[in-house]
């Protein structure tokens, strides 16, 4: 039977679901985003401290963090489209629900609650994709999916920053809500399950939650791509929720000007470096999958000394081309990391590999939100974010390890 006849989707299929999961995931990143272009706001209507701001953005993490392992194995266990346009629906209530909180607690709790509801989505997106991509265009298809994160962070922090100035925040966020909902449905008729995975064998069904693990924990390459991606996360984290408060403070401007600074020159090269990165890693590790971890390492050491920036008082122009040339590089380097553990894992192994990278990610990100919001205090941003230096050089030889070891563990046949 032909693949039409077995019921599987058309050939143009795999890059249609590309691009509608382009935009769930920028409203994904925006939602979670906009917090932190009102900060202002927050603090002036709601009476919120700074500590009590970087709790805030803990809380978040915290609740997402803890999910994704389950929602990992969820999504390899089951629907992996019902999964998305589930979580989708639910997520964008959450949002909707912070326009009418009246106190730092409800705020809290809304924040909690888009934390559950978002975690069920990324590791059933990726492994989505794997399914309908090969190892020809699964490195360009999972990074479109990545640049469509950075650009819902820089939509998210720019828009909700520009509508709370206009028409206030509240309203910012009935929009994002109202609009999530809309996509909801779409989601609803255009996302669909695989066919057996494209050139790969597929297993019949994931096991338990501990099987799954144990496959993790033979997987040496697999904790120094973890280590990487959580030293990542936690210099990522510390930006995107303090970058913008940096801006305003640092050069005076306004809520919008601060959100689109805060987002923009971290995230636009960012979403270049992703595209760039996912090309040339379909073709440098097609055929030498090795070689990913040694791209990202590389990528790593050219990056990190551009923060030192941070460290003197420069001007608006030198601050954001540094922080832009630093988001492209690592960005381009980081391209692969999710490549690496689809080299790693079969099909029905994946989702649970990408809710435990995820849930460690948080974990460090939300470490480094409350270390950002008391070095604010002692030391000032500029402190916090010129230490990032030292994190990315951390990761890259991180990096290094995974690029030494994981030849043997491709050859121990774990895919």
């Amino acid at each position: 039977m032909t693949g039409a006849a077995a019921g599987a989707p058309p050939s143009w299929y795999k890059w249609q679901l590309v691009v509608v999961l382009l935009v769930v995931s920028a409203l994904n990143y925006g939602d979670r985003s906009a917090l932190s272009a009102v900060f202002p706001l927050l603090r002036r209507d709601l009476g919120v401290t700074d500590l009590q701001l970087g709790l805030l953005g803990s809380a978040f993490l915290w609740a997402y963090g803890l999910g994704c392992p389950f929602s990992g194995l969820l999504a390899d266990r089951y629907s992996r489209s019902r999964i998305i346009v589930t979580s989708l629906a639910l997520w964008s209530l959450a949002t909707l629900a912070v326009a009418y909180v009246q106190d730092f607690r409800q705020l809290v709790a809304a924040r909690v609650l888009l934390g559950v509801t978002e975690c069920l989505y990324i590791p059933a997106a990726l492994a989505l994709i794997a399914d309908h991509h090969g190892p020809a265009t699964r490195g360009v298809a999972i990074s479109l999916n990545l640049a469509g994160m950075s650009a819902g962070l820089i939509a998210g922090a720019t828009g909700a920053g520009y509508m709370a100035q206009t028409l206030g925040w509240r309203q910012a966020f009935a929009a994002l809500g109202w609009f999530g909902l809309a996509l909801a449905v779409v989601a609803a008729f255009t996302v669909r399950d695989a066919a057996p995975a494209t050139g790969e064998a597929r297993a019949t069904r994931a096991g338990s939650l501990l099987s799954q693990l144990a496959v993790l924990a033979r997987t040496p390459t697999y904790y120094f791509v973890l280590l990487q991606s959580m030293l990542n996360s936690a210099g990522i984290w510390m930006f995107w929720q303090w970058l913008p408060l940096y801006y305003q403070e640092t050069y005076g401007m306004s809520l919008a000007g601060a959100g689109f600074s805060g987002t923009f020159m971290l995230q636009a090269t960012a979403v270049l470096g992703i595209l760039l990165g996912g090309y040339a890693s379909d073709r440098i590790g097609r055929d030498a999958p090795s070689r990913r971890p040694l791209v990202m390492a590389l990528c790593y050491f050219a990056a990190a000394p551009l923060l030192l920036v941070f460290a003197g008082a420069p001007s608006y122009a030198i601050l954001s081309g540094s922080v832009a040339l630093f988001s492209l590089v690592r960005a381009f380097g980081q391209a692969n990391e999710n490549l690496i553990l689809c080299d790693l894992f079969a099909p029905r192994e994946r989702s649970t590999a990408f809710g435990v990278f995820l849930m460690a990610n948080v974990g460090a990100g939300s470490i480094a939100i409350l270390v950002a919001a008391w070095l604010r205090g002692t030391r000032g941003l500029g402190f916090a974010f010129a230490a990032i230096s030292g994190i990315v050089v951390l990761a890259a030889a991180s990096a290094l390890a995974a690029y030494f070891r994981l030849p043997r563990d491709l050859a121990r046949g774990t895919r």
